[in-house]
């Protein structure tokens, strides 16, 4: 029987964790906290750091695992250390450093030729004033090694004040205290390239792309996931090859990615940030409503070595539906009073999935870990769907007293 280990037993690691007993493999799982939510679906549990990479290791070749994975971010370079050392399916270190790294993504970026913005790394705030004079505004301040928008702030005009504020923040956000600054690159609509990419032994799974509906009042922080994504046939093209170019050049083989991209004014492509994770916000079980793509049983077969689902996967035809995921924010600071859906909208609901108990306190958006909820919607079309996804808070929206 197979053993997989899982690093991390929280909320997001729950999918990997249930997938992994539907394919009765043995689950070793570690996790720095014992009454973490995933222990009681795991075989073993070892009450360990998942950043702790030797105690981990020591773990793994202990329990004579046949795959490791996680889907967390901070953790990912241990993944890969573990896979490295034992043989198994997995990435070097270095290619997963450079993904977690806004630094060092955008100096690959620029090496290897494709489009990135201007950027500068900051260690010492003293050196701040001086490093600004070389950029042009708008810029985006946000940290290094961290994800989910935290922390990330976009300033139209020169205010040092208050880009020291934000610089300061960025750094006690991110996992090495450095923050990073770039000119911002101008989105053409708020609607941009968002979604999960699948890695098996160097072919790739393209499904679970998706469009991502920004806010209006944080361009950064993404709110509505529509799917399927469909662009022209030139863009598809620079998409997938973009990304091809990308996981080669760095050897990455295997895993799930969560991109974000999009076409600036000269209709080149900015790949904001590949993560070296499954997208967060529940979106493998979104990319199954839509697509009825269990991408966490992929990632969970492949790691062991079973290329039999994700074979599937590559060669079979998968039913599309137009499947729309929001995700709920507050519009001030108060007390979750109820949820408004629209009637217009109601039938195409599906299931609704509040975070956030009604009279629980929750806070004005101000990235994306400050959400209340989600709702799932399935339409008839296309049409009908963006009509009402790309204005859906005029439909779905917490009521807050």
């Amino acid at each position: 029987m197979k053993k997989i280990m899982i690093l991390g037993g929280g909320s997001n690691q729950i999918g990997l964790l249930k997938a992994a007993r539907n394919c009765r493999y043995i689950v070793i799982l570690c996790d720095k906290n014992p009454n973490c939510v995933g222990r009681s679906l795991s075989d073993s549990f070892y009450e360990v750091d998942t950043i702790d990479s030797e105690k981990l290791l020591k773990i793994a070749i202990k329990e004579k695992i046949n795959g490791v994975i996680s889907n967390s971010e901070a953790i990912m370079e241990n993944v890969a250390i573990i896979a490295s050392e034992l043989g198994l399916r997995g990435n070097s270190r270095e290619s997963i450093s450079i993904l977690n790294s806004k630094e060092m993504f955008r100096d690959f970026q620029q090496e290897i030729g494709l489009y990135a913005p201007k950027h500068a790394i900051v260690e010492n705030i003293d050196e701040l004033s001086s490093m600004l004079s070389d950029f042009e505004f708008p810029i985006i301040v946000k940290p290094v090694k961290c994800s989910g928008t935290r922390g990330t702030e976009k300033f139209e005009s020169l205010d040092v004040e208050r880009i020291r504020e934000t610089v300061n923040s960025c750094m006690n956000y991110s996992r090495n205290k450095k923050c990073a600054i770039e000119e911002y690159v101008e989105m053409s609509s708020l609607i941009v390239l968002e979604g999960d990419v699948f890695l098996n032994q160097g072919k790739i799974f393209f499904g679970g792309l998706f469009f991502t509906q920004r806010s209006k009042e944080l361009p950064m922080v993404p709110m509505t996931y529509m799917s399927p994504y469909i662009d022209s046939e030139k863009h598809m093209r620079i998409i997938e090859e973009t990304l091809i170019e990308i996981f080669n050049k760095l050897k990455i083989w295997h895993g799930q990615y969560n991109i974000e991209a999009y076409f600036n004014k000269d209709d080149l492509l900015f790949i904001i940030e590949i993560n070296a994770r499954q997208g967060g916000h529940g979106l493998p079980a979104y990319v199954k409503l839509a697509t009825g793509i269990d991408l966490d049983k992929a990632l969970v077969t492949t790691a062991v070595g079973d290329d039999e689902y994700f074979d599937t996967i590559m060669n079979e035809q998968f039913e599309q539906k137009y499947a729309t995921r929001h995700t709920i924010f507050g519009n001030k600071d108060g007390l979750l009073n109820g949820l408004h859906i629209s009637e217009d909208i109601r039938p195409y609901v599906v299931s609704i999935e509040l975070e956030k108990k009604i009279g629980a306190p929750v806070e004005k958006r101000k990235n994306g870990s400050s959400y209340i909820g989600f709702v799932n919607l399935v339409f008839e079309n296309y049409e009908l769907q963006h009509k009402y996804s790309e204005n859906i808070e005029d439909y779905i929206y917490p009521i807050i007293r």
